[in-house]
């Protein structure tokens, strides 16, 4: 294949640089910013040698060899890629996109450098969204909550941001499912290992109840990772951690002290977000809900 610079917009060569073994979030997106500063063409940033990679481009070794020596190794996997992307109607969304959600910016210490979207991006620039957060040793009674508040908040116009492959996460999106309303699923995997090789099957088994296949026209699905990538190490966090930057409202109903969930909950309350902690009808509240509290004194007092 000819490298025509014509054919490289700045999601292609998000998309070429996601298919990159030892390329990290960090490195990509210093790549990406020195590549639309610099103008540099496609073809002359693939044929500079490793040390160049390295002292201009801000890559590792591993990553420079496999970009200067390595291509035939992942090239193939990008072309593949690439027409998965045509083909199914995914966008690559980047930072250069004015599509691309302000509220990573603001939220991530290292914003994704790229989304994999596809289904109604409407669902983000549109509308308020919330999120309903419970930990997985949450008792019956707050997974009986759970639900309520993610109906009221439905009902009251919201948007649902969840996951696919928690117990609670699912909770929420079939609350969705039921009234026929919108949601974005992110997920911790690429878009093709979740929705499968026709890039339509509902993203968990419960969800057959309500849909046959998933319901773009409706409904986003949202992802961070190469498109075959499986779920691997911290990635449920990474989708943790956007699920919290999109939303406007966190209901936060059982949450584990010291957990990821008690550590994003605070990190929004101290961003401003609304995060309301979820009391049960007996007066309990997660012992990471309480520290939850304490942390929204805290902000209300100026304390950081």
């Amino acid at each position: 294949m000819k490298l025509n610079d014509d054919r490289w917009c700045p999601a292609r060569f998000a998309l070429m640089l996601s298919c990159v073994p030892n390329l990290g979030e960090k490195q990509m997106l210093h790549v990406m910013h020195h590549q639309a500063l610099n103008c540099v063409p496609v073809g002359v940033f693939l044929h500079l040698p490793i040390e160049e990679l390295q002292a201009d481009w801000g890559l590792t070794e591993e990553a420079a060899y496999a970009i200067s020596e390595e291509r035939h190794l992942w090239w193939n996997r990008f072309l593949e890629s690439d027409e998965l992307v045509k083909q199914h109607g995914v966008q690559i969304i980047t930072e250069q996109h004015h599509l691309y959600p302000q509220q990573l910016n603001e939220f991530c210490e290292t914003p994704p450098p790229v989304l994999h979207a596809a289904g109604n991006m409407q669902l983000i620039t549109e509308g308020w969204r919330f999120a309903v957060v419970c930990s997985r040793d949450m008792p019956s009674v707050a997974g009986d909550a759970a639900d309520e508040l993610c109906c009221r908040a439905i009902e009251a116009g919201g948007t649902l941001v969840t996951g696919h492959n928690t117990r609670a996460y699912q909770r929420a999106a079939l609350a969705a499912l039921r009234q026929d309303r919108e949601h974005i699923m992110v997920l911790d995997r690429g878009l093709w290992a979740a929705l499968g090789p026709e890039f339509n099957r509902p993203l968990f088994n419960a969800a057959r109840l309500y849909q046959l296949q998933f319901a773009f026209e409706r409904d986003l699905v949202l992802s961070p990772f190469p498109l075959k990538l499986g779920c691997f190490g911290l990635s449920n966090q990474r989708r943790d951690e956007l699920i919290f930057a999109l939303c406007d409202v966190i209901f936060a109903v059982w949450v584990r002290e010291d957990g990821v969930m008690q550590r994003l909950c605070e990190q929004a309350v101290r961003l401003g977000k609304r995060v309301k902690v979820w009391q049960s009808p007996s007066g309990v509240v997660s012992p990471g809900g309480q520290r939850i509290l304490v942390a929204q004194e805290r902000f209300e007092a100026g304390e950081g």
